[in-house]
Order: structure tokens, then C-alpha cells, then sequence
């Protein structure tokens, strides 16, 4: 706005501008903020369902290369104190049970003989994890044999993943959750059960 004062003119901005604009940037925020909260959820999950699933084709891979049995376990930390739990966004590619041993460098022959781990941090945080087998009932392992497919039971005599579901922590309806569905033939794959058609259907 300029304002005459004699024969020049100053540049200056009113109260009444500079209130408009501050409410103008309020409303955008407003809008936007919920918007990026839900991408950020939604990367999480995401991040959270990749990771899982480049564990459980890593277990296969290494089955299939050392012709031998290879299990991805679910763990809830990576800790000597670490257990087996269904609801672990942490995961160990191993031989034998990582129970109490998920802290152990990776080894061809030091039990439990891991092949790679990975910590929930490095995943993805913020993201509700549950794994049941085909019979619907909590699950924490899967087990690979020699040919790539699914054994009917993990070391131990529990019943293997089929489903791994992933949803955010934070209660948000508009947010994507997903699954990793594995197949007898030991095929993972990653879908949207919200989804009705299309390739990311489940």
C-alpha cells in the first residue's frame, strides 16, 4: 500500500494485511498438517511391510542356495534378552531358534547360525505388526527347505507365517494398511486388504 506523504510515497504494510495473510497461512496449515501426518504414516507402514518382506525372501534365497532348512523368525528386539513374538517388527534370517541370541555376529556355524538380522529402528517405528499362521493363530517364525517352499512346521513344531499384517499405531482412518501374504510355495507378496481390484489387492 502507498501512502502519500507530501510529494513521496512510502511502501508500508497494514494491520489489516498482515492479519489476513497470518489467517491465510493458518487455514493452509490446518489443511495440510493432517495431510502429511497420514504420509508419514503411511511411509512408516510401508517401510515397516518392506523391510519384512525382503527378510522373508532373503530366508528363501538362502534356502534355496544352501539347500538346507532357513527360517525368518520375528523377534521383539535385538537384544541377548530378545524372544519370539508374532507381534516383532524386529526379524532374524537364521538356521536355528534366535531366542536369547539375536545380539550373535552372523555365522555359517556359530549357533543360531544367522544370516542377516534387522531392528525395527532401521525399518520403520510407529507400526503395529501381527503374523498368523493358516490356521489363523499367532505365528512368529516361517521356515524355507531346500526347494523354496514353506515347511509345514518351524523348528519347534509351531505352525509358519502366512499373514503379516501392518497397521499404524497412531488411530487413523485414513491411513493404508497392508499385508505380506506368503504362499505354500513359499511366494511372498505384498498387498492392500482395503483394496477391491487391481494389482495391490489382496
Amino acid at each position: 500500500m502507498l501512502i502519500r506523504r507530501g510529494s513521496q510515497f512510502a511502501q508500508g504494510v497494514t494491520v489489516v494485511e498482515l492479519m489476513v495473510a497470518v489467517a491465510i497461512l493458518a487455514i493452509l496449515l490446518a489443511i495440510g498438517v493432517p495431510s502429511f501426518q497420514n504420509y508419514i504414516r503411511n511411509t512408516q507402514i510401508r517401510a515397516t511391510a518392506e523391510s519384512m518382506l525382503a527378510g522373508l525372501n532373503l530366508a528363501r534365497t538362502e534356502a534355496l542356495r544352501r539347500n538346507t532348512r532357513v527360517s525368518l523368525w520375528l523377534v521383539n528386539n535385538m537384544t541377548a534378552g530378545c524372544a519370539r513374538s508374532n507381534t516383532g517388527t524386529s526379524w532374524v534370517v537364521s538356521l536355528d531358534d534366535p531366542t536369547g541370541k539375536c545380539h550373535v555376529a552372523s555365522s555359517a556355524t556359530v549357533s543360531p547360525r544367522i544370516a542377516q538380522v534387522r531392528s525395527a529402528s532401521e525399518g520403520g517405528t510407529g507400526v503395529n505388526v501381527t503374523a498368523t499362521s493358516g490356521m489363523a493363530t499367532a505365528s512368529s517364525c516361517i521356515t524355507f527347505n531346500g526347494f523354496g517352499t514353506v515347511e509345514s512346521e518351524c523348528p519347534g513344531g509351531s505352525d509358519p507365517i502366512s499373514r503379516i499384517a501392518f497397521v499404524s499405531a497412531t488411530a487413523a482412518d485414513s491411513t493404508r494398511d497392508l499385508q505380506i501374504r506368503i504362499n505354500p510355495g513359499g511366494a511372498a507378496r505384498l498387498c492392500a486388504p482395503d483394496a477391491v481390484s487391481g494389482p495391490s489387492a489382496c
